[in-house]
Protein backbone atom coordinates (compact mmCIF):
# COMPACT_ATOMS: atom_id res chain seq x y z
CA UNK A 1 0.00 0.00 0.00
CA UNK A 2 1.13 4.00 -0.62
CA UNK A 3 -1.16 4.76 2.26
CA UNK A 4 -1.62 5.38 4.92
CA UNK A 5 2.17 5.57 6.11
CA UNK A 6 1.09 5.65 9.73
CA UNK A 7 -0.12 1.56 9.20
CA UNK A 8 3.04 0.81 7.87
CA UNK A 9 4.95 -2.58 9.32
CA UNK A 10 8.16 -1.61 11.69
CA UNK A 11 10.15 -4.45 13.99
CA UNK A 12 8.11 -3.62 17.01
CA UNK A 13 4.87 -3.75 15.32
CA UNK A 14 3.01 -5.46 12.87
CA UNK A 15 0.98 -3.52 9.95
CA UNK A 16 1.15 -3.41 5.96
CA UNK A 17 3.98 -3.12 3.63
CA UNK A 18 4.42 0.14 3.23
CA UNK A 19 6.19 1.48 -0.15
CA UNK A 20 6.56 5.03 -1.03
CA UNK A 21 5.26 4.68 -4.69
CA UNK A 22 5.78 8.82 -5.43
CA UNK A 23 9.74 7.63 -5.32
CA UNK A 24 9.64 4.27 -6.87
CA UNK A 25 8.47 0.65 -6.42
CA UNK A 26 10.78 -0.97 -4.15
CA UNK A 27 13.50 -3.54 -5.37
CA UNK A 28 12.23 -5.86 -2.76
CA UNK A 29 8.97 -5.95 -4.55
CA UNK A 30 9.81 -6.15 -8.00
CA UNK A 31 11.89 -9.51 -6.33
CA UNK A 32 9.20 -11.21 -4.78
CA UNK A 33 7.14 -10.38 -7.65
CA UNK A 34 10.08 -11.46 -10.05
CA UNK A 35 10.60 -14.22 -7.71
CA UNK A 36 6.61 -15.57 -7.39
CA UNK A 37 6.47 -15.29 -11.66
CA UNK A 38 9.45 -18.18 -11.75
CA UNK A 39 7.35 -20.18 -9.72
CA UNK A 40 3.76 -19.49 -11.01
CA UNK A 41 1.22 -19.90 -13.54
CA UNK A 42 -0.37 -16.71 -13.16
CA UNK A 43 0.59 -13.67 -10.66
CA UNK A 44 -1.93 -11.50 -9.01
CA UNK A 45 -0.86 -8.52 -7.40
CA UNK A 46 -3.57 -6.43 -5.90
CA UNK A 47 -1.64 -3.12 -5.06
CA UNK A 48 -3.62 -0.75 -2.52
CA UNK A 49 -2.64 2.77 -4.24
CA UNK A 50 -3.60 6.00 -5.56
CA UNK A 51 -5.91 8.71 -3.56
CA UNK A 52 -9.50 8.06 -2.67
CA UNK A 53 -12.33 9.40 -5.07
CA UNK A 54 -9.94 10.49 -8.26
CA UNK A 55 -11.86 8.62 -11.65
CA UNK A 56 -8.11 7.76 -13.35
CA UNK A 57 -5.33 6.81 -12.12
CA UNK A 58 -2.19 9.51 -10.49
CA UNK A 59 0.90 8.97 -12.55
CA UNK A 60 2.47 6.67 -9.42
CA UNK A 61 0.08 4.20 -9.95
CA UNK A 62 1.32 4.36 -14.01
CA UNK A 63 4.67 4.04 -13.52
CA UNK A 64 3.98 1.22 -10.21
CA UNK A 65 1.60 -0.71 -13.30
CA UNK A 66 4.82 -0.81 -15.42
CA UNK A 67 7.60 -1.95 -12.61
CA UNK A 68 4.72 -4.60 -11.58
CA UNK A 69 4.04 -5.77 -15.15
CA UNK A 70 7.99 -5.86 -16.07
CA UNK A 71 8.92 -7.99 -12.80
CA UNK A 72 5.99 -10.96 -14.07
CA UNK A 73 3.03 -9.88 -12.72
CA UNK A 74 -0.04 -11.44 -14.82
CA UNK A 75 -3.07 -9.54 -13.17
CA UNK A 76 -2.62 -6.32 -11.25
CA UNK A 77 -5.79 -5.36 -9.49
CA UNK A 78 -5.73 -2.58 -7.88
CA UNK A 79 -7.99 -0.72 -5.42
CA UNK A 80 -8.24 2.84 -3.28
CA UNK A 81 -9.92 4.95 -4.96
CA UNK A 82 -13.58 3.76 -4.17
CA UNK A 83 -14.57 4.61 -8.06
CA UNK A 84 -13.28 2.24 -10.69
CA UNK A 85 -10.77 3.11 -13.26
CA UNK A 86 -9.67 1.58 -16.33
CA UNK A 87 -8.52 -1.90 -17.73
CA UNK A 88 -5.90 -1.77 -20.05
CA UNK A 89 -3.01 -4.57 -20.98
CA UNK A 90 0.75 -3.88 -20.67
CA UNK A 91 2.74 -6.33 -22.26
CA UNK A 92 0.49 -9.38 -21.81
CA UNK A 93 -0.46 -8.18 -18.06
CA UNK A 94 -3.87 -7.30 -17.51
CA UNK A 95 -4.25 -4.16 -15.36
CA UNK A 96 -7.28 -2.75 -13.60
CA UNK A 97 -6.07 0.01 -12.16
CA UNK A 98 -8.98 0.36 -9.81
CA UNK A 99 -11.66 -1.92 -9.32
CA UNK A 100 -13.78 0.39 -6.93
CA UNK A 101 -16.03 -0.69 -4.38
CA UNK A 102 -18.27 -3.89 -3.97
CA UNK A 103 -20.06 -2.80 -1.04
CA UNK A 104 -20.85 0.64 -0.21
CA UNK A 105 -18.66 2.01 2.81
CA UNK A 106 -18.51 6.14 1.84
CA UNK A 107 -21.18 8.69 1.83
CA UNK A 108 -22.10 8.77 -2.46
CA UNK A 109 -20.68 11.66 -4.05
CA UNK A 110 -23.31 12.72 -7.06
CA UNK A 111 -20.99 13.00 -9.70
CA UNK A 112 -18.22 10.38 -9.04
CA UNK A 113 -21.73 7.86 -8.16
CA UNK A 114 -19.32 5.67 -6.24
CA UNK A 115 -22.85 3.96 -4.95
CA UNK A 116 -22.25 2.36 -8.54
CA UNK A 117 -19.19 -0.27 -9.22
CA UNK A 118 -18.12 -3.49 -10.98
CA UNK A 119 -17.77 -6.98 -10.42
CA UNK A 120 -14.64 -7.89 -12.38
CA UNK A 121 -13.78 -11.89 -13.73
CA UNK A 122 -10.64 -12.05 -15.63
CA UNK A 123 -10.61 -14.65 -18.32
CA UNK A 124 -7.00 -16.21 -18.83
CA UNK A 125 -6.05 -18.26 -21.91
CA UNK A 126 -4.14 -20.70 -20.21
CA UNK A 127 -1.82 -18.31 -18.13
CA UNK A 128 -2.62 -15.44 -20.05
CA UNK A 129 -5.54 -12.75 -19.26
CA UNK A 130 -7.33 -12.03 -22.19
CA UNK A 131 -10.35 -10.40 -21.39
CA UNK A 132 -12.29 -8.60 -18.54
CA UNK A 133 -15.93 -8.91 -18.04
CA UNK A 134 -17.36 -6.69 -15.99
CA UNK A 135 -20.86 -6.54 -14.34
CA UNK A 136 -22.37 -3.33 -13.37
CA UNK A 137 -23.13 -3.23 -9.71
CA UNK A 138 -25.24 -0.84 -7.27
CA UNK A 139 -23.62 -0.72 -4.10
CA UNK A 140 -26.14 0.17 -0.81
CA UNK A 141 -26.11 -0.12 2.33
CA UNK A 142 -25.31 -3.58 3.27
CA UNK A 143 -26.32 -4.91 -0.31
CA UNK A 144 -24.84 -4.84 -3.41
CA UNK A 145 -27.44 -5.79 -6.41
CA UNK A 146 -26.83 -6.19 -10.66
CA UNK A 147 -27.29 -2.63 -11.91
CA UNK A 148 -30.19 -2.07 -14.56
CA UNK A 149 -31.54 0.37 -16.41
CA UNK A 150 -29.72 4.02 -16.07
CA UNK A 151 -27.46 2.81 -13.54
CA UNK A 152 -26.20 0.08 -15.60
CA UNK A 153 -25.57 2.83 -18.98
CA UNK A 154 -24.19 4.65 -16.42
CA UNK A 155 -21.66 2.49 -15.60
CA UNK A 156 -21.04 1.44 -19.06
CA UNK A 157 -20.56 4.92 -20.35
CA UNK A 158 -18.13 5.59 -17.32
CA UNK A 159 -16.31 2.52 -17.95
CA UNK A 160 -16.01 3.37 -21.53
CA UNK A 161 -14.57 6.82 -20.81
CA UNK A 162 -11.86 5.19 -18.48
CA UNK A 163 -10.73 2.96 -20.92
CA UNK A 164 -10.78 6.03 -23.82
CA UNK A 165 -7.30 6.73 -24.97
CA UNK A 166 -6.28 3.15 -23.68
CA UNK A 167 -5.41 -0.15 -26.13
CA UNK A 168 -8.59 -1.74 -24.64
CA UNK A 169 -11.81 -2.45 -26.16
CA UNK A 170 -15.25 -2.16 -24.40
CA UNK A 171 -18.40 -4.13 -26.05
CA UNK A 172 -21.51 -5.33 -24.03
CA UNK A 173 -22.83 -8.72 -24.17
CA UNK A 174 -26.20 -8.68 -22.23
CA UNK A 175 -25.65 -7.34 -19.02
CA UNK A 176 -21.65 -7.56 -19.19
CA UNK A 177 -19.12 -5.07 -20.52
CA UNK A 178 -16.18 -6.89 -22.05
CA UNK A 179 -12.98 -5.57 -22.10
CA UNK A 180 -10.31 -7.15 -24.29
CA UNK A 181 -7.10 -5.95 -25.65
CA UNK A 182 -7.15 -3.75 -28.74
Amino acid sequence: ADHPQVYGAAADRPGIAYVDLDREVPAWLVTLVADAASSSDVVLVTPHWGPNMTTAPVPHVLTGSRALAAAGAGIIAGHSAHVFHGVTWDEGTCVLYDMGDFLDDYAVDPHLRNDLGVLWTVHLDGTTPVRVDAMPLRLDVCRTDVAAGSDAAWVEQRLRRACEGLPTVVDRVEQTLQCRAR
